[in-house]
């Protein structure tokens, strides 16, 4: 009797393999880091091998406790944009992978800005002119590295989001596929067409030929047999996307947050594809069984990976788990503002060169001061994107569900309450992002009927409220804008 879903969570850090029963209740979770490449300043590159190996070490645990023939259907969630490359004859990248964070080719998108280039992308794909996405990126692979133009012409090459090259590799070369939230996330697709741009594939100079075929969330990805019996693969989203599905996010002005590596806060917006007016995004939320959501999106490129600068470059502390106890013994009478723009500033300013900073710094701050003002600039950020989402949805953003890592901070929830000035809900299983990818292969085989189902399997665990007041907030929130604005015009 086949009585789990699997997904497999491939993050920015990590690749997260979890076994969920019929009733979305984790039974078992296996996890694994991957090593982080930083050549060169602002570059960020992940071993496209390496996570196909530690996710296949940790499919092979999970079956040692779990028989193969138990498990229904596998569900697929990635790190959106980072791109691979690969030789579809030896299997192997050509490069590798370049990661969303990695900002090589701002000068490009600034030379294409200079072409008045940008409202022509943004009208096609509802994105914003940026090195984060996954066009410009592919283009750089192609472009400067001419022992990899013989392979193009030959047409041996692929490309791939990591759903598509954990798929490509899951299905022993069967299936080349991407969902339709990650082709909305490379800046090559028109999500009102549903289609590969022409205009755009000329303007970056990429071959149709290489790009995967585009379905829908909940389809029919192939089958693995690798690890026994026959496994079929029944759903695939991008992580945000697939957050805001485990999140049970279905109706227009639905919204949450996710604070994992990066921070990005998407609201359901309905079935019409509507340009932003205030520098957010436009993409496809989901698209199950022909129905079609887009969602506004605000992406903050650094998030918990602040926390994990903290630790690891400046030695703050050993564990991320401390810092909810070092945010409780700072300073109130410091005034710390960091701003935690290590890989440029997302939305809503768009500023990929501008980099980070520290003010206030006097002879008493210390570690915890400058770790509280780490954990409130997510919130101000936050903050950012709420006040733009509201200005484009004409709609008040009065709670938001959150999840992913940093949510178990304390602190940091009570921050995010106060400096939002709005209800943030913890749901009970924070695994949403996994949870989506789940209930996306389970609606395909039939084990979900239908996003209903989905909403009643979704349980809140904690609510949290402001409990600063209004004005004080403010008072902040103005110095912090004008701090943004010195730091843009320092770097312009």
């Amino acid at each position: 009797m086949k009585e789990f879903v699997l997904a497999i969570d491939a993050g920015t850090t990590g690749i997260t393999v979890i076994l969920l029963n019929k009733s979305g209740d984790v039974v078992n979770k296996e996890y694994s880091e991957f090593k982080q490449y930083f050549p060169k300043s602002g570059w960020v590159e992940h071993d496209p091998i390496e996570i196909w190996d530690v996710t296949q070490n940790l499919l092979k645990k999970t079956f040692k406790k779990y028989s193969t023939d138990k498990i229904d259907s596998i569900g697929i969630t990635n790190q959106r944009e980072t791109t691979v490359v690969w030789n579809k004859k030896n299997g192997k990248p050509i490069y590798k992978a370049i990661v969303w964070q990695d900002r090589r080719t701002s000068n490009y998108c600034y030379k294409l800005k200079k072409l008045k280039k940008e409202k022509l992308i943004q009208k096609i794909t509802g994105l914003i002119l940026d090195p984060y996405f996954s066009a410009t990126k592919i283009k750089w692979i192609l472009e400067n590295k001419k022992v990899f133009k013989k392979n193009l012409k030959e047409g041996n090459l692929l490309f791939g989001t990591i759903d598509t090259w954990l798929l490509w590799n899951l299905t022993e070369k069967k299936s080349h596929l991407t969902d339709i939230t990650n082709a909305s996330r490379t800046m090559l697709f028109n999500s009102k067409k549903e289609e590969w741009s022409k205009t755009l594939l000329k303007l970056f100079n990429i071959p149709i030929s290489i790009l995967p075929k585009v379905v829908e969330n909940s389809y029919n990805f192939g089958t693995t047999k690798l690890f026994g019996d026959n496994i079929q693969i029944g759903g695939m989203a991008g992580d945000q996307q697939a957050a805001t599905i485990g999140q049970a996010c279905f109706y227009t002005g639905q919204s949450k947050s996710t604070y994992g590596t990066g921070c990005f806060l998407l609201m359901n917006i309905g079935d019409r594809f509507k340009i932003s007016k205030n520098k957010l995004l436009t993409t496809v939320a989901f698209k199950i069984n022909g129905k079609k959501m887009y969602c506004y999106e605000g992406s903050i490129f650094v998030a918990g990976s602040a926390i994990q600068w903290l630790r690891d470059k400046l030695y703050f502390f050993k564990n991320s788990s401390e810092t909810s106890k070092l945010y409780s013994k700072s300073n109130p009478q410091e005034k710390i503002f960091v701003i935690p723009a290590l890989t440029g500033l997302g939305a809503p300013h768009w500023k990929p060169n501008v980099k980070g900073a520290i003010f206030g710094l006097t002879r008493n701050t210390s570690i915890p001061d400058i770790i509280k003002a780490i954990i409130d600039s997510i919130a101000f950020q936050t903050l950012d994107l709420i006040k733009a989402m509201q200005k484009d949805a004409k709609i008040k953003i009065k709670e938001m569900k959150v999840d992913g890592g940093m949510i178990n901070n304390s602190n940091f929830l009570q921050s995010l309450a106060n400096i939002t000035q709005i209800k943030i809900i913890k749901p009970k299983n924070i695994e949403t992002t996994s949870l989506g990818a789940a209930y996306l292969a389970a609606l395909h085989s039939g084990l979900i009927k239908n996003t209903q189902q989905i909403e009643k399997l979704w349980k809140k665990n904690k609510l949290v409220k402001p409990i600063i007041n209004k004005k004080v907030i403010e008072k902040q929130y103005y110095n912090w804008n004008k701090i943004i604005k010195m730091l843009i015009k320092i770097n312009s």
